[in-house]
């Protein structure tokens, strides 16, 4: 359904596509992540008309009427059930988990990820402490060193993150391929600094980035940006018998996105040295973590904390990379 309405925006369908968008929201709230996005394009691109180079006001509530009532009417709908039968604070509370904690037992290859394992560097000697934030249960993350962080923190920090995205936006001659270009920032923005982000969320950035007409520069972000968020996904799959299948399956799509997606020439050809030598740096990683994971002995943990580390170093780089040329394009 995001790639529905993804279609329906360069389509010039705005309403329809708002539509299909607050549906998608009320089937999962982590599609919130490019919400700001939607906003922001529709309230300029759809509601705002203008006629002889000026505003016109009848015809801009029109527009903000029909879109609201669209929209309302999917909330209400969906939610209208539970507010009725009194459990709209039980719903709240299932989607807005806040004391699950800053990170997953697995980390999520983002900002957070880079701030944990910094916090576990410099509080390496004291054992009882270390294991604050690499636990296995669900709950709140404790720093031993760095200050703890809250959820009103990362909240502003990931409005704060999204700057560049509503930069895109701000342009005079809007068009569809800047709706994606915020929304690719927006869902980035969200992952990294976002609180309890799962890594399966890199999907939401990965996709809407493909559908993007891509230059060189945009082509090597693309490449280092999915090949470490894919990778950081592996973990997931922890079984013996998936070792081989899940091995199969990355090295195909990086071959794909490294060989076949091109922009007059391959992605590998854009790449620069240092760039050919991080996305080589997985194979050494995928053979030290998955085939001799014996060589870590008792730190079970630091195979996992070293898939996301070394994945957020990659994303973190791609995502200012991204920003500064989504914003300095024309």
């Amino acid at each position: 359904m995001l790639v529905y309405s993804i279609s329906l925006i360069m389509e010039g369908r705005d309403l329809l596509a708002g539509t299909v968008f607050a549906t998608l929201l009320c089937f999962k709230h982590i599609f919130m992540y490019v919400a700001p996005a939607y906003f922001v394009y529709l309230l300029r691109h759809y509601c705002a008309v203008y006629r002889n180079g000026r505003l016109n006001m009848k015809a801009s509530v029109g527009r903000v009427v029909k879109l609201g009532s669209a929209v309302a009417l999917v909330f209400g709908v969906s939610f209208g059930p539970f507010v009725a039968m009194g459990q709209m604070s039980q719903v709240l509370g299932r989607l807005f988990p806040f004391k699950r904690g800053l990170c997953h037992a697995f980390w999520a290859p983002n900002f957070w990820a880079l701030y944990v394992f910094t916090d576990r560097i410099l509080s390496i000697t004291g054992a009882s402490q270390l294991a604050s934030s690499t636990r296995g249960r669900v709950g709140d993350t404790r720093f031993a060193i760095l200050p703890n962080v809250t959820p009103l923190f990362t909240f502003v920090a990931t409005l704060v993150a999204m700057a560049p995205a509503l930069l895109v936006l701000m342009r005079r001659n809007l068009r569809p391929e800047h709706f994606v270009q915020s929304l690719v920032l927006c869902a980035l923005a969200s992952f990294m600094f976002g609180w309890h982000v799962h890594e399966k969320a890199i999907i939401l950035i990965a996709v809407p980035l493909g559908v993007l007409t891509m230059s060189p520069r945009v082509l090597r972000m693309h490449a280092i940006l999915t090949t470490a968020g894919f990778y950081s996904l592996l973990p997931l799959l922890f079984g013996v018998q998936e070792l081989v299948p899940k091995m199969c399956v990355l090295l195909i799509w990086t071959l794909c996105s490294l060989w076949l997606m091109r922009a007059k020439v391959s992605a590998w050809a854009c790449l620069t040295r240092v760039e050919r030598v991080y996305i080589s740096g997985f194979g050494l990683l995928f053979v030290a973590t998955e085939l001799i994971p014996c060589v870590f002995g008792r730190l079970e943990f630091l195979p996992l904390a070293l898939v996301s580390v070394y994945s957020a170093l990659g994303i973190t780089f791609a995502w200012i990379n991204l920003a500064y040329d989504f914003i300095t394009a024309p």
